[in-house]
């Protein structure tokens, strides 16, 4: 039952009764407490309709690239173990003479290295070596410095921060963010069946086989996604641990790795360490930091949070913003790509939940 003296939970039940997405989880407040927070809705409607609790883990999608890989990278990077400077063809010997050879790191994470934004990978392949080459083929996108987001990007990223620290990034995730901050509900789920409690995703894999063309076959996709195994299809390609999607985690959870960006110490770094994610890599127009965007680059939040408040999306319905002058975060977990897919925009949704949220 929503208290009818709770903003967010009014708002967030009369956007499920609109049909915007089954169920929804939120956190907001800074380092001394939630000013508020909660859930509502649904983990899941079909085939029967099961309620969320206050620990449903959610598919967290992008949300992997700033609260897992990003981070991981800025970590590595400030210990000496990894140089964001670093390019890719350093890295990657396939990719020394394809259009991305001399862009570096620091590129990739802040979406500036002309990579497409999404292909079928895992259509004809299935391991790291097979995805790297497949990207070392791909046409580059844009010109010079332009932002262009990728997700293409961020799997190569994860492979860098997996070479550089000579494992794999749900370990890294496990003793460098989630042991630390006692998280017991984040993670990557793989193929273990970890969190098959969490919020549903889509039932199969019609989103992205309409993607893919009539040419990739059939066979290659998913025709039921269960509960706990991640919606994305190459993060799934590659055991459902990827740079760019694979995490799961609670509201909660997600707002704990947004606090400790804001106070590194709470990860055992020092204060400065993890300013790349909250600055951006240069200054001019869509310039993003190591890791998120800048509100006044999205009409989700633009003219809400302060310009240089940072966050990122991910296509399953969640979102994360950090305001480090207030400081406060604003974390918003939803399961809007179940059933299925939606085709509408989800921007005016978040852009209420952030209005009503900002005046708290």
């Amino acid at each position: 039952m929503i208290d009818a003296d709770d903003p967010l939970g009014v708002f967030l039940a009369s956007e499920i009764r609109k049909g915007e997405m089954p169920g929804a989880a939120w956190w907001v407040g800074d380092a001394e407490r939630a000013i508020a927070s909660g859930f509502v809705g649904d983990a899941e409607i079909q085939p029967v309709p099961i309620p969320l609790s206050d620990d449903t883990p959610f598919d967290l999608a992008s949300l992997t690239k700033p609260l897992a890989t990003a981070l991981l990278a800025t970590i590595l990077d400030r210990e000496g173990r990894l140089s964001l400077e670093t390019s890719l063809g350093a890295i990657f010997p396939e990719l020394r003479a394809s259009p991305f050879g001399a862009e570096t790191l620091r590129d990739v994470a802040a979406h500036r290295a002309g990579l497409p934004a999404w292909i079928a990978l895992y259509v004809a392949e299935t391991t790291r070596e097979g995805y790297v080459t497949a990207i070392a083929s791909c046409e580059r996108q844009g010109a010079g410095r332009e932002t262009l987001y990728s997700d293409l990007g961020y799997i190569l990223l994860g492979f860098a921060v997996e070479k550089a620290a000579g494992a794999s990034l749900d370990r890294l995730f496990a003793e460098r963010i989630a042991r630390p901050l006692g998280l017991a509900r984040c993670g990557f789920a793989g193929r273990t069946g970890l969190f098959a409690d969490a919020a549903a995703t889509e039932r199969g894999s019609a989103y992205e086989r309409a993607l893919a063309g009539p040419s990739a076959r059939d066979d290659r996709f998913r025709a039921e996604i269960p509960r706990g195994q991640v919606h994305d299809g190459n993060a799934w390609g590659l055991g459902g641990i990827a740079g760019h999607a694979g995490l799961f985690g609670t509201a909660a959870d997600v707002a704990a790795i947004a606090l400790a960006i804001l106070d590194p110490t709470r990860i055992g770094l020092d204060p400065p360490a993890l300013d790349p994610m909250l600055r951006p890599v240069e200054e001019g127009p869509g310039m993003r930091t190591v890791g998120f965007v800048c509100a006044r680059d999205t009409e989700s939040v633009r003219g809400i949070l302060p310009d240089d408040a940072v966050g990122h999306f991910g296509f399953t319905g969640t979102s994360l913003w950090i305001d480090a002058t207030s400081p406060r975060v604003f974390a918003l977990l939803t399961n809007r790509v179940h059933p299925r897919v939606p085709l509408g925009p989800f921007t005016a949704t978040r852009r209420e939940f952030h209005r009503v949220a900002a005046r708290l």
